[in-house]
C-alpha cells in the first residue's frame, strides 16, 4: 500500500512539474514564453527572473517526483524480498 501511495505522489509531482514547465509566464501583459520555449524576441530583463524562478520550481517538482517514485520502488522491492525470504 505504501509503495502505491508513494508512486501516486511521485506521478502527481511529475505532472505538476510538466504543467508548470509548459504554462507560459506573463509580465505586465508581455508573454515571456514557457520554460521549454521562451517567447520570440524575449529580451526584457524582467522575464529573466520569472523564467528562472519557474525553471527552479519545475526542477524541484521533477526531482522530488523522481525521488518519491524511486522510494516507492525501493519499498516494493524490500517488501517483495522480505516476503520471499520469509516464505522459503
Amino acid at each position: 500500500m505504501l509503495s502505491k501511495v508513494l508512486g501516486a505522489v511521485g506521478v502527481v509531482l511529475l505532472i505538476a512539474g510538466v504543467v508548470f514547465a509548459v504554462r507560459p509566464v506573463h509580465v505586465d501583459d508581455f508573454n515571456c514564453g514557457s520554460v521549454f520555449q521562451p517567447g520570440n524576441g524575449v529580451t526584457p530583463m524582467q522575464c529573466d527572473a520569472r523564467l528562472k524562478s519557474r525553471s527552479d520550481l519545475v526542477i524541484g517538482f521533477g526531482s522530488g517526483g523522481i525521488a518519491v517514485l524511486l522510494a516507492g520502488f525501493a519499498v516494493a522491492a524490500v517488501r517483495d524480498r522480505r516476503d520471499r525470504v520469509i516464505s522459503s
